[in-house]
């Protein structure tokens, strides 16, 4: 069956010589695995389009067997190219990204995930790079959850419940203040 949503990337893994795998957290279908055969091949029509936490609108069919999707196309709406700024940036949003992945079932297809992430991913492009942009992320991610109880900070409460949460934070909370 075809389906049209929009999404972001969030990860990219390849896929023979000149393919890839796409997760994406899209609107409607939650996160979502896609499979572009000739996503690296020179001249492919997606070059440019997908690229790591870009927002595109996509075209996808599903499949019986399991849960990679086929991408059949994909539009850019929006680059953020802001997140390629610094590295800092860069690893924020790569933190966000992962620590959704690890929290959210592939298929959920709540919308507040993707509002979640599209939203934190443009103001982390765009606004004054600051430590309380990944707690307000972890915050609402234990929010939506359900795991936010007063006496504990949001991230212990993810920890606590996923058990596995990505790596590199402390260094990250450094690099923020710093």
């Amino acid at each position: 069956m075809t389906e049209r949503d929009t999404g972001s990337v969030l990860r990219l893994f390849p896929l023979g010589e000149h393919g890839a795998v796409i997760c994406w957290c899209t609107a409607n279908h939650g996160m979502i695995r896609t499979a572009a055969r000739n996503l690296l091949k020179p001249g492919s029509e997606l070059s440019g389009v997908i690229d790591l936490f870009h927002e595109c609108e996509l075209v996808f069919r599903t499949s019986n067997k399991s849960d990679l999707c086929t991408l059949a196309s994909a539009d850019l709406v929006t680059p953020r190219l802001g997140l390629r700024a610094q590295l800092t940036r860069l690893r924020l949003a790569g933190y966000m990204a992962q620590l959704l992945m690890n929290t959210v079932e592939s298929g959920a297809g709540e919308s507040q995930w993707h509002d979640l992430i599209s939203g934190a991913l443009d103001y982390a492009a765009s606004a004054a790079l600051r430590v309380e942009i990944m707690l307000h992320f972890e915050k609402r991610l234990a929010e939506l959850h359900g795991l936010y109880p007063a006496d504990v900070q949001p991230y212990e409460a993810l920890l606590r419940h996923f058990s596995r949460l990505p790596s590199g934070r402390s260094d990250l909370l450094c690099a923020l203040r710093g």
